[in-house]
């Protein structure tokens, strides 16, 4: 039996595959972040969660809305249900009490690039930073690699630079350390535990002292505006022959233990968490943005959508697994969304267009508020309106969720409402929901 073979029918029984992740065990870097972190994962393409976190039922005299409803009913744990598709049981069953899905959220929007606009800033028009931005620039303003973003919306508004990280670990290593032997994609260049490095130290030494020297050169012209100077010392910090950014490499995954690219999305999500994970562990980044596409599924919905949401369950469980492994769950925020939702119904290509009505799912290891879906849709997956304390329907005087409202409540949980830098991107005439209970 071939390797992937083997890997998708050990998910498929919510067996994974036992790896060391020995560098991940490494006390965090000298200086590196210790307090909070956040990990968005972007479903770009507007995933269907009528067959994932807000399942449906087809309904007397309307067209079909999900398949596996013809002979199947949703899988409910806790205060949660989820569809009976792909391998979602299996993912319900072992998170359901670290999760908590809001239901309902209102995008106002059938455009992709609106849509994505409106979900990860709270807005939908231009000007608002990505959460995981804000969240950087107030947590961890000076951090090698604060912001690691690998793809999808990444708006920073000048709050923060945003560390691009795109292809496969082994590279990103090269760059981190091209210093070190062995540029860690075969495994060589570590001696006990140790590093073993082209050029011995008198050499880096010397790099060093050369570095520095042109460093104050810079910084004594005194024409350098203060962002640019803090940018500049930032950088020396980050680059220096053994600092931070340096000691990263020794965190990063080894060679047979990076996950391949998807072969039946084409997708590397997992190896962009096992990258962000690393980045984590060594404390020299606080957020991250994580990416897979594909969910826009116009034609052949349920064959296409199908791995695409058992790659994305198969991931955030490696997201837990590697931060048990690091030391770091009980610091970790996960959010997880998408552009929009899908129609609530099938097309003549057998696929579903794009519906503005979708869900936001957000974990923590252990949360008070876990196991609970709040937020309600009708059997045709439209909005209903609830009571933002109560979160019951309340058709009289309730208001609809839109991206703002989870915003908010986000802020609050991870304890940005009191940042000066919050101050500058406020969300006005906000219903007050309280998803998360009293947060006060």
């Amino acid at each position: 039996m071939k390797r992937r073979t083997l890997l998708k029918a050990m998910s498929s029984l919510g067996v994974i595959p036992a790896l060391s992740y020995s560098s991940l065990s490494r006390a965090i870097v000298d200086g590196g972040h210790e307090g909070p972190l956040l990990l968005q994962i972007h479903a770009e393409g507007g995933w269907d969660v009528t067959s994932y976190c807000d399942p449906k039922v087809n309904q007397p005299g309307e067209r079909p809305i999900t398949t596996w409803s013809d002979t199947l009913d949703p899988v409910g744990y806790g205060g949660i249900q989820f569809a009976p598709f792909a391998n979602n049981a299996w993912f319900a069953e072992k998170y359901h009490q670290q999760m908590l899905v809001i239901n309902g959220v209102d995008l106002q929007t059938n455009s992709h690039t609106t849509g994505i606009l409106h979900n990860w800033s709270g807005r939908n028009a231009a000007g608002y930073p990505a959460l995981t931005a804000l969240f950087a620039a107030h947590y961890a303003p000076t951090a090698p690699m604060a912001y690691v973003n690998f793809g999808g919306f990444g708006s920073t508004e000048n709050l923060i630079s945003y560390t691009k990280l795109q292809g496969d670990p082994g590279g990103i290593a090269e760059i981190v350390e091209p210093n070190l032997q062995g540029r860690i994609t075969d495994n060589a260049g570590y001696e006990d535990g140790h590093p073993i490095y082209f050029r011995q130290p008198a050499e880096l030494s010397l790099i060093e002292e050369h570095r520095q020297a042109r460093l104050q050169r810079l910084q004594a012209r005194g024409q350098l505006a203060p962002r640019e100077a803090a940018n500049l010392q930032v950088f020396s910090e980050a680059t220096r022959t053994r600092g931070p950014l340096k000691d990263f490499a020794a965190y990063l995954p080894k060679a047979e233990e990076i996950f391949a690219r998807d072969e039946d999305t084409h997708n590397n999500l997992k190896a962009q968490v096992q990258v962000a994970s690393s980045a984590f562990a060594a404390g020299v980044a606080c957020a991250a943005d994580v990416h897979m596409n594909g969910f826009d599924t116009h034609d052949d919905h349920d064959a296409l959508h199908k791995p695409l949401v058992q790659l994305l369950n198969e991931s955030i469980d490696l997201i837990w697994t590697l931060a048990e492994t690091a030391g770091y769950a009980d610091r970790l925020t996960v959010v997880v969304g998408s552009d929009f939702a899908r129609t609530p119904e099938y097309n003549s290509q057998q696929g579903k267009d794009h519906w503005p009505i979708g869900s936001v799912m957000v974990m923590q290891k252990a949360p008070s508020w876990g196991s609970r879906a709040v937020g309600l849709t009708d059997g045709v997956q439209n909005a209903i309106a609830i009571d933002p304390v109560s979160l019951q329907a309340d058709s009289s005087s309730g208001a609809i969720i839109y991206p703002k409202d989870v915003h908010q409540q986000l802020r609050q949980l991870l304890g940005l409402t009191d940042s000066p830098l919050v101050a500058r991107f406020p969300f006005n005439n906000g219903a007050g929901f309280q998803f998360f209970g009293d947060l006060s």
